[in-house]
């Protein structure tokens, strides 16, 4: 008995089950030879889908939206014996659950190929074509695909596919919506809660004031402290004591483990803030296309050596300057310095090839003419010329 060979494309996703199965079909006594008709592709193809854990949205994907041959697709011949026979268009009409794969070149079953890994007992035979690999032998194709409709996981299958099309449709079905309902009540207590503190953190930061002082300690409370409250939590109370009830029992009644007031929330909420300023300054920038760089290190509190980039840039006709980032560096030399920024405004994503001026302090080692941070830049973008700092030049004339 002859054994038949599918020709097909090689898939990121196939088991190795998978992509020798129509070599080991003992139903099918073809061979596939490959045909030489267009190549459709697409996401949505069933062979996609086949051997693999799947999503909810891949089910959807599945049952919803999947590829099918076009008006006018050519499939491709399988020779068995002496006659060549092809897949019957025809046939995705008279049964709704078929499907097509231009990766296999084979029919599949939807719905087995969906819910089948879940119906299967262990220890039963496991399915075969139109469900684990691709059905390619087309004599008496319809008589394989009745008997395979009538077979036991096939209809379980049906079912499944069945509650899984009303569920989608509507949501409030869906037992673990039914389950999680208390829980979707706390997310959305919690989403409330967080946003007043974002925007307190947001108004604090727009003023330029400090959230916290020496001391950030007790639980937070609606009512006056006998002592000076940080600002953070003052200015918290007083957005709480404006608006309604209902925002107030967020507060009163929230968990201690889940008020998010603490000073590690409060700092990952600016952070957040920083990049999301920060992205909005790079996409104007590129926007703009040109800008110039403004770089100077200074001592922290830590004795950490950090160098602040800043950038200028036109928008709307207008001039701006906006601060970028803090770079923390272990040497001073013209050579490491100007390899830490070329470094960070890279990762950043800017285009060095745009920039058209570079601004720094008098020091050696950002103005030295030959080994300085200025030369080695304007060595690797000779249109990044060198100016002095105006504001470090007034210091020096007082």
């Amino acid at each position: 008995m002859d054994k038949f060979v599918v020709v097909q494309r090689k898939r990121k996703r196939s088991s190795s089950r998978e992509r020798d199965f129509c070599k080991r079909d003992r139903n099918d006594t073809s061979s596939c030879s490959e045909s030489a008709s267009q190549v459709f592709s697409s996401e949505n193809d069933i062979g996609n889908f086949v051997g693999v854990p799947l999503t909810d949205a891949d089910r959807r994907k599945v049952s919803f939206n999947c590829w099918s041959p076009p008006s006018g697709f050519s499939f491709p011949f399988v020779t068995v014996g002496a006659q060549n026979r092809s897949f019957q268009n025809q046939c995705l009409n008279e049964f709704t659950w078929l499907a097509y794969s231009n990766i296999y070149k084979g029919a599949f079953c939807k719905w087995c190929v969906v819910f089948a890994p879940q119906t299967v007992s262990r220890g039963a035979k496991p399915p075969g074509s139109l469900v684990l690999g691709p059905h390619c032998n087309y004599k008496k194709a319809k008589e394989h695909y009745n008997n395979h409709q009538n077979c036991h996981y096939h209809k379980l299958c049906a079912t499944m596919f069945d509650n899984f099309v009303q569920t989608d449709a509507d949501k409030s079905r869906d037992v673990r919506n039914a389950l999680n309902s208390s829980r979707q009540k706390a997310v959305e207590e919690n989403r409330n809660r967080i946003s007043h503190i974002i925007r307190t953190i947001e108004f604090c930061g727009r003023q330029e004031i400090p959230l916290r002082g020496h001391r950030d300690a007790g639980a937070f409370s609606l009512n006056e402290t006998d002592c000076n409250d940080v600002v953070f939590k003052a200015a918290l109370r007083l957005r709480v004591e404006a608006a309604d009830k209902q925002t107030s029992d967020l507060f009163s009644k929230a968990r201690r483990n889940a008020s998010y007031l603490s000073w590690r929330v409060q700092n990952q909420i600016i952070s957040l803030m920083g990049d999301a300023i920060q992205k909005q300054i790079l996409s104007d920038i590129s926007q703009c296309k040109y800008f110039l760089l403004l770089a100077d290190e200074t001592t922290d509190v830590s004795q950490t050596e950090q160098l602040s980039l800043s950038v200028r840039f036109i928008k709307d006709t207008k001039v701006h300057k906006e601060f970028l980032c803090f770079v923390p560096v272990s040497s001073t030399t013209g050579k490491d310095l100007a390899s830490t920024i070329l470094t960070q405004l890279s990762q950043l994503g800017l285009n060095l090839e745009h920039m058209r001026d570079q601004g720094y302090d008098g020091a050696s080692n950002m103005s030295g003419k030959y080994r300085g941070v200025q030369a080695r830049v304007k060595e690797l973008y000779p249109l990044a010329t060198y100016t002095h700092c105006c504001n470090h030049v007034l210091n020096l004339v007082n």
